[in-house]
């Protein structure tokens, strides 16, 4: 047995659901089991770090089940964040607030503690896209030589330059200073583009049409980013197909991605087995 697969994903996430589908008819594991944030929030904890740092954690969940470091195999790390406290109001926010952030920073620690078995990005935020924005994904892209489609803004439209083919700046006020004003502008798309294809990266695989000719700056890009699991999303523009997005959260829309995220944590467990007494 190489431990329980853990999906950590939000209510009706429906690449996760596609990924417990494909992993049940693998053997080689304790099982599949998926848990919410609202799993985790109801969940009694033991946290323990000891004089040299090293952490262990024993979850109780509300079913009854229990999870510790040595039966975990691999976690597919989807999660958006802790519930809030329903019906929290008045005073009593504050205190909601502070209890969701403590309980967060738990999910962080335990999930740093257990980083190499994670599949997804791990930061002391404890969500799977941490510190990371959809901008600076983009702009890490571009810097591992990958096309990427322009995206962002400038204090004044004389510092992002003209506009290239497939996008228009377009100031945040009505100014007549010219372009060289010093106005925000936002870089935006022209028009909406059309989707073309989409690029896993599932560990050590970079799969899709593209793969080939992108492989290499892709899994520079997962050194960048800190995950070697994420999609890229491509577009055409009027100077060839450019990324337009990078999701730390995959959808996992299609077969292929499904089964390599499924293996990928298959590798994983398999990698890490049970910690010594």
């Amino acid at each position: 047995m190489r431990g329980t697969l853990l999906l950590l994903a939000a209510p009706g996430d429906g690449g996760a659901a596609a990924v417990a589908a494909a992993l049940s008819d693998r053997d080689g594991h304790a099982g599949v089991l998926t848990l919410t944030p609202a799993d985790l929030a109801r969940a009694r904890w033991s946290h323990r770090v000891n004089g040299r740092g090293e952490a262990s954690t024993r979850i109780a969940l509300p079913t009854g089940q229990v999870l510790d470091d040595r039966t975990i195999g691999a976690v597919l790390h989807r999660l958006p964040g802790l519930p809030f406290q329903v019906g929290a109001a008045g005073p009593r926010a504050k205190d909601a607030f502070y209890t969701r952030s403590e309980r967060q920073a738990l999910v962080a620690s335990w999930l740093l503690s257990v980083a190499p078995r994670v599949i997804g990005l791990v930061s002391a935020y404890g969500t799977a896209y941490g510190t990371v924005s959809p901008t600076t994904a983009l702009v890490h892209a571009e810097q591992c030589g990958l096309p990427v489609a322009r995206r962002g803004g400038a204090t004044r439209g004389g510092l992002v330059g003209p506009a290239v083919p497939g996008e228009r700046h377009v100031p945040r006020l009505a100014w007549p200073g010219g372009p060289g004003s010093p106005v925000p502008v936002d870089v935006l798309s022209e028009a909406p583009a059309a989707h073309l294809d989409t690029l896993l990266v599932a560990g050590d695989r970079v799969i899709g049409p593209r793969a080939d000719a992108l492989s290499e700056r892709c899994l520079r890009l997962a050194d960048a980013l800190g995950t070697r699991h994420f999609e890229l999303r491509f577009a055409s523009r009027a100077t060839g197909a450019v990324v337009t997005d990078v999701r730390l959260w995959p959808r996992l829309e299609d077969p292929p991605h499904v089964e390599a995220t499924a293996s990928l944590l298959m590798d994983v467990a398999a990698q890490h087995t049970r910690r010594p007494e």
